[in-house]
């Protein structure tokens, strides 16, 4: 089974959704960092100097029309939050067009979560600060910052956050709009007509730019300077600026004819390198390619790596002692702030959101366990950069902006901690519930929409979710036609889509291809072919897959580079996420996950149950002359038990035992699979060649199995089996069993020389020690022929 690098599907979604959030979690720990410094530096002997340069001022004149003189922060705060904003809005307006929010109905649930998440903290904080100047911070409890909660989420969430990411990440969304709201209606001052009417001529003038598809970079820049400069003149609050820029961002995916000019262009200047040329080859790729990604590819970094960053470093720097402790502890302000952040977030966004799913009102994107939408909600309370942001127009007294400050940043910390018990409590119920692990299929087949191989009203259902690129797949295939020459008209096979990109590169567009394919009703042909040509799966090789298969390519590729089958995919991976399945292949038989071997005999003994009568014998032919590695017995042959409490092999040189480091490493290259007291690892469909790494449990070598079944050596947690064969991709000669529940580590024999070239140390480890056994080996076989002669 292949699992994605990081064991997510957020590898499952869009390229732009999955390089927006590994972007948002990264800059977390940078922006912790800024908001550290600023503590120490506003604490330290030097503060002055910190206040003398956020207090710098500096001016800026467009004739008697434009005067803007302010401080550093002022700037920073007014100016370069502005691209902060811009980049939420780029966000938006793709996820809208195009990403994740494509789905009304996935959206509905978060908005809804989003929009209690606003209102409730603000009542709290209002109950707390009902009147005078105290009372204008209501909009500091109420905003969310996606940054923080994404990198906490990658700290204290669930294993698999992948969909409460991407619900953080979308109420975060409508959270965002209800604070620019809040900052343009009830946070500006001395509202003038006639630059509005500048600004709406501006945006009529981005809505036209996008109509008629003019993509150059200057034309925003310039449209976007001169909204800036009408928002502050408006006395609206320029950062709406921002937001407004971004919504009008057109987004879309690529088009085919876009890609095949780009590319014709491309090797047009490959073969004549002409100025003239390379012009036309890098405007054809620019419009291949919506200005929506393209700027979210250039901005989102500078935005999350420096603009939040160098945000947090000119507004956190509050200079903390006894007497302001103190006095914010006794503030309505402070307490109103964590009240609302803390409490008002996690009953607003984590109950509201409960509450509507139930009533049927939408559904959550993938599965979500109520304790993790909890502890999501939770951590909604972590309000940093926006909170931080809302203070400064807030209030004009500094003792107040102090006592916010205070409780901004008590309220991000109380939050954390209450997220990561409300994610330990969960995990721990989940052990302890007797469905903690899913193993239902979440979406029953359906013969309108499943692709189904046999009789589709057959009595017995095997579904996998799969990877065209996935090498256990590959074999599966073989495994799968097995059985349903077995089982014939009685079983019904589906296949799902579960590409996986972060390890598979080609996986997506290869789903997409099968279905452009079953468009044109050659669904399970192209599916052969794919499987039958994993290391054939680039672009240009999918379209001559489609003109081998006689199709017509021309609606194949229009089909292919349009991404029109995408949403498709996207279906079948949520259903996968849904139902448990976090690698391939996963099989289903009869609506249940099937855990373990997925070779022909364990998926036709799953397929019609413990009855031996009712198991069809294997095909006459089937070649059985290889070496008796990890064959299974016959039925009813339970000769074979392990003593469990056998001592391991202890180390040495001959029998080491790897660091967490070097199993991490091979990871990357493997997959983790369960092992099982007096099974063995392998089933007769798996090659017994492949690297094995005890993580738990224990694993005992065994001589003869099934017939002699001589017990050799143990071994335990961080040892490896086999010896100097495995090197070669050779059969060993004997067989691998469960001596104790736990799991192993497999390292298919096709990668084990990448996977030991990614680390040197543990090459020379594992080749030393395969030559100490083979050693060993040598010196036992003498010693028996010495004996018998």
């Amino acid at each position: 089974m292949t699992r994605s690098s990081t064991r997510e599907l957020v590898g499952q979604f869009a390229v732009p959704l999955r390089a927006y959030l590994r972007t948002e979690t990264g800059s977390a720990g940078l922006l912790l960092g800024a908001t550290i410094l600023a503590l120490l530096w506003a604490n330290s002997p030097f503060s002055d100097s910190y206040e003398d340069l956020w207090g710098l001022h500096i001016s800026v004149s467009i004739g008697d029309f434009f005067d803007y003189d302010h401080d550093l922060r002022h700037w920073v705060n007014d100016g370069l939050m502005v691209l902060f904003f811009f980049v939420i809005g780029l966000e938006l307006r793709r996820q809208l067009s195009m990403g994740e929010l494509t789905d009304r109905s996935r959206f509905t649930i978060p908005a809804l979560g989003a929009l209690a998440g606003l209102a409730v903290p603000a009542l709290i904080y209002l109950a707390l600060n009902p009147s005078g100047e105290a009372a204008r911070g209501w909009g500091i409890a109420m905003a969310t910052d996606t940054a923080f909660v994404l990198g906490a989420l990658a700290v204290v969430g669930p294993a698999f956050p992948a969909h409460l990411r991407v619900f953080m990440l979308s109420l975060s969304v409508v959270d965002d709009i209800g604070a620019l709201v809040a900052i343009a209606v009830f946070y500006s001052e001395d509202v003038r007509l006639l630059p509005i009417v500048i600004a709406a001529g501006c945006v009529l003038a981005l809505v036209l730019v996008s109509r008629v598809r003019v993509f150059r970079g200057p034309v925003y820049l310039v449209v976007g300077l001169v909204l800036w400069v009408a928002m502050v003149e408006s006395g609206i609050h320029p950062t709406l600026a921002g937001v407004v820029l971004g919504l009008c961002v057109s987004a879309f995916a690529p088009r085919a004819e876009d890609v095949r000019e780009a590319g014709a262009l491309a090797r047009a200047f490959g073969q004549s390198p002409l100025p003239e040329l390379a012009r036309s080859a890098k405007l054809s790729v620019e419009r291949a390619v919506s200005p929506n990604e393209r700027l979210t590819e250039l901005l989102h970094p500078w935005s999350s790596f420096f603009i939040v960053p160098v945000f947090a470093l000119a507004n956190a720097g509050v200079a903390i002692n006894g007497a302001l402790l103190e006095r914010a502890f006794a503030s309505p302000v402070t307490w109103g702030v964590i009240a609302g952040l803390v409490g008002g977030k996690l009953v607003g966004i984590g109950a509201t959101s409960l509450i509507s799913v139930r009533l049927g009102l939408g559904r959550l994107p993938g599965r979500i366990r109520s304790g993790e939408l909890l502890g999501g909600a939770a951590l909604g309370g972590i309000g940093f950069t926006i909170s931080l942001f809302v203070t400064d127009l807030a209030f004009d007294s500094q003792e107040l902006a102090d006592e916010a400050r205070v409780g901004i940043l008590a309220a991000s910390l109380l939050a954390l901690a209450v997220g990561w018990a409300i994610f330990a409590l969960d995990k721990r119920l989940a052990a302890d519930s007797d469905d903690a692990p899913i193993t239902a299929l979440d979406r029953a087949v359906d013969p309108a929409v499943d692709h189904i191989r046999g009789a589709v009203d057959a009595p017995l259902e095997l579904v996998e979710y799969g990877d065209f690129e996935c090498p256990f797949c590959g074999r599966a295939t073989g495994a799968v036609e097995e059985v349903r020459e077995r089982l014939g008209d009685r079983l019904r096979y589906v296949f799902r889509h579960l590409p996986l990109p972060d390890v598979h590169p080609n996986a997506v567009l290869a789903a997409e291809a099968a279905e452009a394919a079953g468009e044109q009703g050659a669904f399970w042909e192209m599916h052969d072919r794919l499987f039958a040509h994993q290391d054939e799966l680039t672009p240009s090789d999918l379209v001559d897959h489609a003109s081998a298969l006689g199709l017509d390519v021309e609606r194949f590729t229009r089909a292919l580079g349009s991404g029109e089958h995408a949403a498709r995919v996207r279906t079948d991976v949520a259903s996968a996420e849904a139902s448990g399945a976090d690698g391939t292949p996963t099989f289903f038989v009869n609506g249940v996950r099937l855990l373990g071997r997925y070779d022909a005999d364990a998926l036709a003994a799953a397929l019609v149950g413990d009855d031996p009568a009712e198991l069809p014998p294997p095909p006459p032919g089937r070649d059985d002359g290889l070496p008796a590695i990890g064959r299974l017995r016959g039925p009813g042959d339970d000769t074979l038990v392990i003593d469990e409490r056998r001592e391991e092999e202890p180390p040495s040189d001959a029998f080491p035992r790897l660091t967490d480091a070097q199993i991490a490493t091979l990871s990357a290259f493997g997959e983790r699979r369960p092992i099982t007291h007096s099974r063995p690892l392998f089933g007769m469909g798996d090659p017994a060649a492949d690297f094995v790494v005890v993580i738990s449990g224990a694993v005992a070598m065994v001589d003869g199995y099934g017939t002699l079944n001589r017990v050799g050596r143990f071994h335990g947690p961080g040892s490896f089996i086999g010896e100097l064969a495995l090197l070669r991709g050779e059969l060993t000669l004997t067989t691998a069993v469960g001596a104790r529940d736990g799991e192993v580590l497999v390292v298919p024999a096709e990668r084990l020389a990448d996977a030991l070239s990614a680390d040197l140390e543990l090459r020379d480890v594992v080749s030393r020690a395969y030559l100490l056994r083979r050693a060993m080996l040598l010196a036992y076989a003498a010693g028996e022929q010495r004996g018998t002669t």
